[in-house]
């Protein structure tokens, strides 16, 4: 049994709101998953809000992470976990 090999990396990003507009700052976890295989590897990264300076309401939400754009919904309170 082959066992995964894990990686986080947290970056800076800015979350603002597709009704108010409003920026604010945040903190994203990129986990990255390499599992080695018999016939190769496979590799998965997620993307996930790790904290937020304001907890913002149920929405939708554009997040910028070193100038790339995501579109998440924010649900229950909770951020979604994005596989890239």
């Amino acid at each position: 049994m082959n066992k995964a090999i894990g990686k986080t990396d947290l970056f800076p990003g800015i979350l603002w709101g597709d009704g108010d507009g409003i920026k604010r700052k945040c903190t994203v976890a990129i986990v990255t998953r390499l599992t080695p295989g018999k016939s190769g590897n496979s590799i998965v990264t997620n993307l996930r809000i790790d904290s937020a300076d304001v907890s913002p309401p149920d929405g939708m939400y554009r997040l910028n992470v070193r100038g790339r754009i995501f579109k998440l919904r924010r649900e229950g309170g909770e951020w979604p976990m994005l596989q890239l």
